[in-house]
């Protein structure tokens, strides 16, 4: 069967972007704190990081779990309201600029073809989720940072969406993933599981 034979086999068409490296043009999370705590605060805000960042180079220590002690650094505690106005300055902000044209181009593209858009991301929804509603994305979903009383932990609410998580939401949302005609973009190790399940997958050549 050809690749357009199977495109008209199955019922619908998806196309699933990654966000940080394939959307964006770099990471943007760490570049989120950063953002929040200012610069003059974030630099030596580190230091008492020190050694889970050293742990991490050394790979004794997981990347998604040194990640949770920069959610608790630089969150932990935030009342939920602070947080949310610090995500729409974000996305109004910086974010914007690290934004790839040829992506847009491409998510376009989809869209005019009518087919369904999910951004499937490690970055956090509290900003991922409003950016991408703005960009039309029929689905939506990230990292969720754990709330109690109105205010963020700093912990991680379940798992980090990276390697199979990212397939298992994929799953969640659409059912049996044979039903669809599956386009996936990623750039990282931390998105081969959701490009193993697409049709046609594009690793680092979104753009072609």
């Amino acid at each position: 069967m050809s690749m357009n034979d199977l495109s008209t086999s199955k019922n619908t068409t998806v196309a699933v972007f990654d966000f940080d490296g394939t959307i964006s043009d770099r990471h943007t999370f760490w570049r989120y704190l950063r953002f929040i705590a200012k610069p003059h605060v974030f630099w030596p805000s580190l230091l008492p990081l020190g050694l889970t960042i050293t742990n991490v180079v050394r790979k004794k220590t997981t990347l998604m779990d040194g990640r949770v002690a920069f959610i608790e650094r630089f969150l932990g505690g935030m009342p939920i309201e602070t947080e949310k106005k610090y995500a729409a300055d974000f996305i109004a902000g910086p974010l914007k600029d690290w934004i790839r044209p040829e992506a847009v181009r491409r998510l376009k593209w989809h869209q005019a073809k009518g087919h369904k858009t999910i951004l499937v991301s490690n970055a956090p929804e509290n900003y991922l989720v409003p950016w991408g509603q703005s960009m039309g994305f029929d689905h939506i979903c990230g990292s969720r940072l754990e709330v109690v009383d109105q205010r963020l932990t700093g912990r991680i609410d379940g798992k980090n969406c990276v390697d199979d998580e990212k397939v298992r939401r994929l799953r969640e949302h659409l059912g049996d993933l044979n039903d669809f005609f599956i386009y996936a973009y990623g750039d990282s190790t931390g998105d081969h599981a959701l490009l193993e399940v697409a049709d046609r997958p594009f690793y680092k050549n979104w753009y072609k």
